[in-house]
């Protein structure tokens, strides 16, 4: 779907780089959560032997936990780069294209990646892991 656009010239691209900056800033919070679930998942010495075990197994989910996060975070800053210059042609001819799939492909992959994280530590909670 393509809107005319009749407002502002100057305000509409100064909004588009807010936005292209709202894009990058969401791809390096996504990276930092990757690091961090990878120093969540993976504890390099246990303060009780009694986590040892659940921890351990913790270990094997991490690294590919954090390899989908940041795949996810590259393509959060694909959609960025590639929205930002996309629209800017589209203003220069008056219009602006509008994107659903790419936020709803994001939101969805973001709450994947919730919803298997806190499945893995409910599980070793419950010790079924």
């Amino acid at each position: 779907m393509v809107l005319e656009n009749s407002g502002s010239v100057a305000r509409d691209h100064l909004a588009s780089e807010r936005t292209f900056l709202a894009y990058i800033r969401t791809s390096l919070a996504i990276a930092c959560a990757a690091v961090a679930l990878v120093q969540l998942l993976t504890l390099s010495e246990p303060l009780n032997q009694q986590i040892l075990g659940p921890i351990q197994q913790l270990q094997i989910y991490a690294r590919p936990v954090a390899v989908v996060t940041i795949f996810l975070a590259l393509y959060v800053l694909f959609v960025g780069v590639s929205r930002y210059f996309s629209i800017q042609i589209a203003l220069t001819e008056g219009k602006f294209p509008v994107t659903r799939f790419r936020i709803g492909l994001i939101a969805l992959g973001l709450g994947a990646i919730i919803a298997s994280v806190f499945g893995l530590l409910a599980a070793v909670r419950l010790g079924r892991i």
